[in-house]
């Protein structure tokens, strides 16, 4: 989804500034479809998304074409929009434009297309900047500068105290050049370079100044630039009269561009669309040096670029009017104004810009893992909150995300907005009493969210969105709260059953002798539970979705004759889970399920004898990579054996697993519950000596179906109950 404001026309007020400032013919809109201009609108030039202007000169302007990732530099006509890409760019003098490469210096004028002066890099220099008509050229780790004009070829800068480093010139007025550099005890300094003299004039000690070129400036009479001072955390623009004691601090932003529009200081802190809190540094200040006055234009600031008639490209945004470059000038009275003057087709306000990815329809667990949740914006500063709300238990999972993360787009270009949000894990983190790690699968079925962005900076209103979707996972034999993570049955002393993540089920549990959780038997699409009583009955009891499972029902008598009972595991390929039992003379039975409630299980039908060596049965599904459910046997010595399903309700031959399992008060084959989503299930086992539970990780393997174990914290550790199911 593409939003955009209401674009203020170029009125009668732009057109005039425009018009008396570039000259007759600016506005004229480049012919339809031309493959070097974009298309003017409203009269306004068009630039790209994130377009910075670096320089300007008499007949266009200097800018990348992305400010994020630097992008490519491109001279930008202003009667055309027609641009041409300068690779090198490094300054502007009038339509003269310095391109640098590791072996020379060369200036082109941007206006006429001539190539202007050729100069070849001595060994060890490097392009230190232009300035008036010369070239200047400095030589690494001496600290010397030259400098070179057709009228005089080469000429050294005197001044620059030996051993600088650091050193560079930028334009500054129609006699002196902007020089840095830093001397040789570490102390940076900020002066001037006489343009007919190559000398150094003004020579300022400036140890707290900003490493940053675009933050310092001079007028005839001022210069300027930024400082930091790290023990106060305070930033500055400090304003010297040239040839004087004379000094004025004036409070800036954490990183501003400093400029002169005529007298005036103009200062503001570059890039307030990725900040988190509001601050009038952010707009284009433009002071009064002698009274302190503040006039304060636009909202938020890319770049600013002087131009040659003494006005100011500023690149940024006005909300209300728009984001892209406009002209900053001083009207008859003094006054400073903004016209636009380029569109980058992006508000200026907070907005959403690119098409979001969002959770919609039914999103199935089992392939896709997370739930994606991604929106674009125009500006880095947002503060991004997602709340994800399950419908029927009002279960909320909040997100918060203040200002880029990056998400994973390590290389994105930026092309479509400013990506934020994240893929959730479907997991709540909120927690509960048994859970000391606060995370709990989440729920299945319907679910609402909401999202609300917010300008960290406060630029414009918040953006809302809400929608809804569903999350489905198959059913799983454990899962008795329908979040697709398994669940541990016990009972305490006192008869209350509980699962280890939902809480107590209910009491009056201690009725039953065995306890057994057999997966969806009876129909829906929950787990269910069968439980003895003491007098042999067996009951149904299916599982609500909910943690808990509706009314009883009774599935027969004689139950008594059992010595172990086992479900959890298809051995007879109908997709539905089947149970297994041995009597007191080692037979073993199968009950195949039916899906019915009313009759679960079809008449017995006795797989073999001579099963009375094993006191544990364990349906654990399929563990040995075969398509039918499995079963685990454990004898009395403690060694536990494996029986792999064919699918047809027998087995193959028992395959040893391993001993020393006698010291598990209960195995239980729970899914895949060791939570790295393989989906290849498990084994708990509890041990009663230290009240713990753990869990033997499936592999999938026939030959050695269980990894070493691990102790679940989450799993009734510490805690004192005498069944498990």
């Amino acid at each position: 989804m593409h939003l955009r404001p209401s674009r203020r026309p170029a009125g009668a007020s732009v057109t005039t500034v425009l018009a008396v400032t570039l000259g007759a013919g600016v506005l004229a809109a480049p012919s339809a479809g031309a493959a070097d201009a974009p298309s003017a609108r409203d009269g306004v030039l068009r630039v790209e998304p994130y377009f910075s202007a670096l320089a300007a000169g008499s007949t266009g302007f200097l800018g990348t074409t992305n400010h994020h990732t630097g992008g490519e530099r491109v001279w930008v006509r202003y009667d055309t929009g027609k641009r041409t890409p300068v690779g090198g760019a490094r300054d502007v003098v009038g339509d003269d434009l310095l391109e640098c490469t590791s072996s020379e210096a060369t200036v082109r004028n941007m206006g006429t297309g001539a190539d202007g002066l050729t100069v070849p890099l001595e060994r060890g220099e490097h392009c230190a900047g232009m300035a008036g008509s010369s070239v200047f050229l400095t030589t690494l780790g001496t600290g010397g500068l030259r400098a070179y004009d057709a009228v005089h070829g080469s000429r050294a800068v005197t001044g620059i105290p030996a051993g600088a480093t650091d050193v560079g010139v930028r334009p500054g007025t129609a006699t002196h050049a902007l020089l840095v550099y830093e001397a040789a005890d570490g102390v940076r300094h900020r002066g001037t370079v006489d343009l007919a003299e190559m000398a150094v004039e003004d020579d300022y000690a400036a140890p707290l100044a900003s490493a940053w070129f675009t933050s310092i400036a001079a007028t005839d009479t001022r210069i300027a630039w930024h400082e930091y001072d790290p023990a106060t955390k305070r930033s500055t623009v400090v304003v010297h009269t040239r040839g004087t004691a004379e000094r004025k601090v004036f409070p800036a932003g954490e990183h501003p561009h400093v400029a002169f529009l005529g007298d005036r200081l103009v200062h503001a802190d570059r890039n307030a669309t990725t900040r988190l809190a509001p601050s009038p540094l952010h707009a284009l200040n433009v002071v009064d040096p002698e009274t302190g006055a503040t006039t304060r234009l636009l909202d938020h600031v890319r770049s600013v670029a002087p131009t040659p008639e003494g006005d100011l490209l500023v690149s940024g945004g006005e909300i209300g009017t728009g984001d892209g470059v406009f002209r900053v000038s001083l009207a008859a009275d003094g006054t400073p104004g903004a016209a636009f003057l380029a569109d980058s087709g992006l508000p200026a306000e907070m907005a959403e810009v690119g098409e979001p990815v969002l959770p919609t329809g039914t999103i199935d667990l089992d392939t896709k893992y997370r739930v994606p949740f991604r929106q674009y914006y125009n500006h880095m500063g947002v503060k991004l909150r997602h709340t994800f709300t399950h419908v029927r238990t009002g279960r909320t999972y909040t997100a918060v995300e203040n200002g880029y993360s990056g998400i994973g787009d390590e290389h994105n270009t930026y092309a479509d907005g400013i990506p934020m949000g994240w893929e959730w894990n479907a997991r709540f983190e909120d927690g509960n009493a048994s859970d000391p790690k606060g995370t709990t699968a989440a729920f299945n079925g319907a679910y609402t969210w909401t999202s609300t962005a917010e300008s960290g900076a406060g630029f414009g209103a918040p953006v809302k969105r809400s929608g809804s979707f569903t999350l489905s996972r198959a059913p799983r034999p454990h899962d008795f709260d329908d979040n697709g993570s398994p669940d541990l049955l016990a009972r305490d002393a006192s008869g209350v059953l509980r699962t280890h993540d939902s809480g107590a089920i209910g009491g009056g549990w201690q009725i039953y002798d065995r306890i057994e959780a057999t997966g969806n038997i009876a129909g829906s699409t929950h787990a269910d539970i069968v439980a003895r009583d003491k007098a042999g009955v067996l009951w149904l009891y299916q599982g609500n979705g909910r943690g808990g499972f509706t009314g009883r029902v009774q599935v027969g008598g004689g139950w008594q004759t059992y010595d172990q009972i086992s479900g959890g595991s298809d051995y007879t390929g109908d997709g539905r889970p089947d149970l297994v039992a041995t009597d007191k003379t080692g037979a073993l039975w199968l009950y195949r399920s039916t899906g019915s409630a009313t009759k679960p299980f079809t008449a017995r039908v006795r797989i073999g004898g001579g099963w009375q060596v094993y006191n544990q049965l364990v349906g654990t599904g399929n563990i040995a990579g075969a398509a039918a459910g499995d079963l685990l046997a454990r004898d009395k010595d403690g060694v536990l054996w494996m029986y792999l399903g064919k699918g047809d309700g027998t087995f193959t031959g028992r395959t040893r697993i391993g001993a020393g399992f006698g010291r598990y008060g209960e195995l239980v084959g729970a899914g895949d519950v060791d939570g790295d989503g393989d989906g290849k299930n498990d084994l708990l086992a509890v041990d009663p000596a230290t009240r713990t539970t753990y869990v033997f990780r499936g592999t999938g393997e026939r030959d050695a179906p269980l990894n070493l174990r691990r102790a679940l914290t989450a799993q009734f550790q510490g805690k004192s109950y005498n069944l498990f199911g």
